[in-house]
């Protein structure tokens, strides 16, 4: 049953549990007094027991049309924390607010610049299409939405705390705001009192992905902090841990076929590409790459296939993307789903890529909307070959002159 902080008296007012409530003057109230839910406006209970934090409830056998998940005692908690933290800055803020314009009723309301703020504290699990339905009445009402995850949900990989395991469920809630250049992830801790950004997202997986968890004491950050990020860079072992992932998609890919697997393969022997000595061109971080859930190193590759085929003749960019939407459509290739990081296209990562591939000498821009291959690739033919040729392109990646703005732009340079 949702526990609510919030409820509506007899004659009207609000009474907010919110705060410090000694038990005997809850007891008081309890006997006093008459609880209403403020969006139902069924009849709610007081419940005062020993092991949850004092909340009301709609009484059993009733249900409130406006709730949609049931809340436990790490919700509320957590909630009462990021209520209290805002208040604290003289912010005007609202706990549990029933809004009748998104029937609706958020964790919590913040104004903050001249903008309305619906944050929620989400530690249960809720359906895709659900959350987009929140999200979208949200802002029919002129509202942002700000997310934040339960800190239950984030798992880190053993010994590699700058990688970390994100569920497409989670993936739900990267952040994607003005000032910050890629999208974020926000956990909290009520036992901590720690709140987690995680930035500096880039995918190597479906669940996998390299990220800065920058992981503070709540009460020592402002409301701000979730709308601005510092640019952190990344670390300088960076390139190494991703050529360490490199060589593990080579001798792994293979080793765990399912359906789409097979279709992969089966597409890149066509063209004469041995799946786990794919070409050294292909596997490489970039900026927008977050858009695509498919690992670097397939989609990639399937980008080069056109290029291949073309035979040194002009290729258009929409022949090439058109090429990549057909991989789409039949299930080759997965676009990440970013309910709150509208706005971006995945042609923008193979646009990168492309630019990538212009600057290493591989393909040459005829005009804005075509290209040329003008450079073989690389074809290993052995294990070791590759990892030794993966291991010099990024050695030349981070020294070519007319890199340097892929670089920039990966490491962020450029904001700092």
């Amino acid at each position: 049953m949702p526990a609510l902080l919030i409820a509506m008296l007899q004659n009207g007012e609000m009474v907010s549990l919110a705060g410090r409530w000694a038990k005997e003057r809850l007891i008081q109230l309890k006997k006093r007094e008459t609880f209403f839910c403020p969006a139902c406006r069924q009849e709610v209970v007081l419940k005062l027991g020993n092991h949850r934090i004092p909340h009301f409830a709609h009484k059993k056998g009733t249900a409130c049309p406006y709730e949609h998940e049931p809340e436990s005692a790490r919700h509320v908690t957590g909630k009462l924390d990021l209520f209290a933290w805002i208040k604290r800055q003289g912010i005007p803020v609202k706990l549990e607010p029933y809004l009748p314009s998104t029937q609706q009723r958020p964790d919590i309301l913040v104004q903050y610049r001249h903008h309305i703020y619906a944050l929620e504290y989400q530690c249960s699990t809720i359906s895709e299409p659900l959350f987009q339905k929140r999200n979208h009445a949200y802002r029919l009402a002129g509202i942002r939405p700000i997310w934040i995850l339960g800190a239950h949900h984030l798992r880190y990989q053993s010994n590699m705390p700058r990688y970390v395991s994100i569920s497409r469920f989670q993936w739900m809630f990267a952040h994607h705001f003005p000032f910050i250049p890629r999208p974020l992830l926000f956990y909290y801790c009520p036992h901590t009192k720690r709140l987690t950004r995680l930035v500096r997202l880039i995918p190597l997986s479906v669940r996998h992905a390299f990220a800065i968890p920058l992981v503070f004491p709540l009460h020592s950050l402002s409301f701000s902090d979730l709308l601005f990020s510092s640019a952190d860079l990344l670390p300088p072992s960076f390139w190494d841990e991703w050529l360490h992932h490199k060589k593990q998609w080579r001798l792994t890919f293979t080793l765990y076929p399912n359906k789409t697997t097979r279709l992969i393969c089966a597409d890149f022997y066509r063209f004469g590409i041995i799946p786990s000595l794919f070409p050294t061109e292909a596997g490489w971080p970039l900026h927008h790459g977050y858009l695509l859930e498919t690992p670097p190193f397939i989609w990639q590759t399937y980008v080069l296939i056109p290029l291949l085929r073309s035979e040194g003749r002009t290729v258009t960019l929409h022949s090439i993307y058109r090429f990549i939407e057909e991989k789409i459509r039949t299930g080759r290739v997965a676009l990440r789903v970013l309910p709150l990081a509208t706005g971006q296209r995945y042609t923008q990562a193979v646009y990168e890529y492309l630019q990538l591939l212009a600057g290493l000498g591989y393909i040459q821009w005829k005009n804005r909307h075509a290209i040329r291959f003008v450079k073989p690739l690389t074809f290993p033919t052995t294990m070791d070959e590759v990892i030794k040729q993966d291991k010099q392109m990024a050695e030349q990646i981070k020294m070519m002159p007319s890199l340097r703005d892929y670089v920039w732009k990966l490491e962020l340079k450029h904001w700092s």
